[in-house]
């Protein structure tokens, strides 16, 4: 099945394809508020035309939780591409592609919680993931460093992310790559992936107040 897949989160974005066994991928940096230029984002791994747009199965990109205006940025870009070129679109969390990338590595057997600080103080998202099980994933939230923080993190045998101070920071951050690699793991060919129900998720209000 050939990929492609997109992740834009503050002030980076990154980009994953895979056709075949060839996989290319490419990231750039930009201010917080800049939104890539797309063309030249496809030109880093060797799209040049709506021809080789149409090699693709399957588009990906990293749903949040992150940034609400890169999350909808990405979302935007990429439905209109599903759109034009009847291309299945899959949403995939952020946070279940550090897991996953996690499990990979590791082979953990066990529930693999992550835990990703929020931009205010003392507020994480968390979520929890076991790729051995076939359950459904935990309910992503948003949680702090009161009661439920405590009982999630102490019910917890594996803990990513830097939302504790015991946490694994290598997996801190997922990109395209990541989400191209969970999306081949979760892929179902009896679902229908469609462009109008591949949609950001955000854990919290998108008019909340950043702490200064």
């Amino acid at each position: 099945m050939n990929i492609l897949s997109i992740d834009t989160s503050g002030d980076s974005t990154s980009i994953s394809s895979k056709i075949g066994d060839d996989l290319l991928s490419s990231q750039i940096s930009h201010q917080r508020k800049e939104r890539p230029y797309w063309e030249n984002l496809l030109n880093h791994i060797d799209i040049f035309s709506n021809e080789d747009i149409k090699r693709f199965d399957l588009l990906v990109f990293g749903r949040g939780p992150g940034s609400y205006t890169a999350i909808r940025s990405s979302a935007t870009f990429l439905k209109a591409i599903s759109h034009t070129n009847k291309i299945p679109l899959m949403a995939v969390s952020n946070m279940e592609s550090l897991a996953y990338k996690y499990f990979q590595n590791n082979k953990a057997t066990d529930d693999i919680s992550v835990l990703i600080n929020s931009d205010i103080q003392d507020e994480f998202f968390y979520g929890k993931f076991n790729f051995n099980k076939k359950s459904k994933p935990h309910e992503e939230l948003l949680t702090n460093k009161e009661a439920q923080y405590q009982a999630l993190i102490a019910s917890a045998e594996i803990i990513i992310g830097n939302g504790n101070d015991i946490s694994n920071t290598e997996y801190l951050k997922s990109n395209a790559e990541d989400h191209l690699k969970l999306a081949e793991h979760i892929y179902d060919a009896k679902f229908e992936y469609k462009a109008i129900d591949a949609n950001p998720v955000y854990l919290k209000p998108t008019n909340y107040k950043k702490a200064k």
